[in-house]
């Protein structure tokens, strides 16, 4: 069963991507009636409670990874309410080895069905309205930088997302 209200870790993108990112999850939302969130790549959760020696370990972990530069594949969707139009990420080994780590500052069992992306909007929308969507959508970059790691409260029975602590990673270097 679903945790109605938990915490969540969430990756979030540079400035500049996420200006980018916003625009299409504004575009999108005008077709497809959503509720309001940051845009974001959920990394780990949910979490019913967290402690302070979570929070701190989650602090320093930020401190010793670095961004990670995540490659968008395509505009896709589901029937999840909660992954009803999304862009589709890859599933990098840096993104897998960030999760894990995350992971286990908590021994939180992760399931191996992790699907990234990045949800554009929230619903019970019609298929035929989203294929309609995607038809209409424009090209994807190919690169966006993944640049930190935010502690997030959520209420879906309320629609609330709320950010609590940002953590920003290690500037990439290649």
């Amino acid at each position: 069963m679903r945790m109605s209200k938990a915490y969540w870790i969430w990756g979030q993108f540079s400035k500049q991507d996420t200006l980018y990112l916003n625009s299409i999850k504004d575009y999108v939302q005008i077709s497809l009636k959503s509720p309001k969130f940051d845009i974001h790549l959920t990394l780990c959760g949910p979490y019913e409670k967290l402690d302070h020696d979570f929070l701190l370990n989650l602090k320093n972990l930020s401190n010793k990874k670095q961004s990670i530069i995540l490659n968008l594949e395509k505009f896709d969707f589901s029937n999840d309410k909660f992954k009803s139009f999304f862009i589709k990420t890859n599933k990098s080994s840096e993104l897998n080895n960030l999760r894990n780590s995350i992971y286990k500052l908590s021994n939180f069992v992760s399931k191996n069905d992790y699907d990234p992306h990045i949800s554009l909007a929230y619903g019970n929308h019609k298929k035929y309205n989203k294929d309609l969507l995607i038809s209409r959508m424009p090209k994807l970059r190919k690169k966006i930088l993944l640049s930190k790691i935010s502690l997030v409260f959520v209420d879906e029975e309320l629609n609330i997302w709320r950010i609590l602590k940002n953590y920003n990673l290690r500037l990439y270097s290649s």
